[in-house]
């Protein structure tokens, strides 16, 4: 088993290795070449699923989680904390890399492709699903997998997107929970001044 360090500096190494890739325009030949071996399946029925990569999905996930450690402790756990923390900071960097990159996204359709949103979205709930319940990893992995594939399946996004995003979840994810003990007395200090105890942390 790799311990947590060793996994942050693959992950690390991975992604970064994704990005040079996508920087030299050395993923195109890769990404063509599975979007012409994909099949363009019916969109309704993956119109419904990729949505589970939404923001909709994102917001009324992140309420529930609130709401259990409020009914649960009367206050936020540090799992859930780092979750939230994490969602926003990696849409940030997602939105930043959309732009500064500018990857068009396959078949016409509008917008920046690298990296994908969706496929953060469920990478980011799939990796505090498996944190805060164990048992529940294969399920929570599968559904970040299954958002990704919608993504592909639609013909959205390339595979140098979702696999970037993919690594990106879990990056981000350490990294908010490693450095927890710096940022944390700053939000206590915020929430406190707000009068919001119910979002103090346990």
């Amino acid at each position: 088993m790799l311990k947590l360090r060793e996994k942050l500096l693959l992950n690390t190494a991975l992604l970064a290795l994704v990005l040079i890739l996508q920087l030299a325009g050395l993923m195109k030949g890769i990404n063509t070449k599975v979007d012409s071996l994909l099949p363009s399946p019916s969109p309704s029925l993956l119109s419904v699923l990729t949505a589970f990569g939404g923001d909709v999905f994102l917001i009324a996930f992140s309420l529930l989680t609130v709401l259990l450690d409020v009914r649960n402790s009367g206050k936020l756990s540090r799992e859930t904390l780092v979750f939230l923390v994490s969602a926003v900071i990696g849409l940030v960097i997602v939105g930043v890399l959309k732009v500064a990159i500018n990857e068009p996204r396959p078949r016409n359709h509008g917008g920046f492709s690298f990296p994908s949103g969706h496929t953060y979205r469920g990478a980011i709930i799939a990796v505090y699903a498996s944190n805060r319940w164990k048992r529940a990893t294969p399920l929570a992995v599968l559904f970040a997998l299954g958002v990704a594939m919608t993504r592909l399946l639609l013909h959205v996004h390339w595979f140098g997107d979702v696999l970037f995003s993919l690594l990106l979840a879990p990056w981000v994810y350490s990294i908010v929970k490693a450095t927890q003990d710096s940022w944390l007395p700053l939000y206590r200090r915020v929430i406190s001044r707000l009068g919001l105890g119910a979002f103090d942390v346990e």
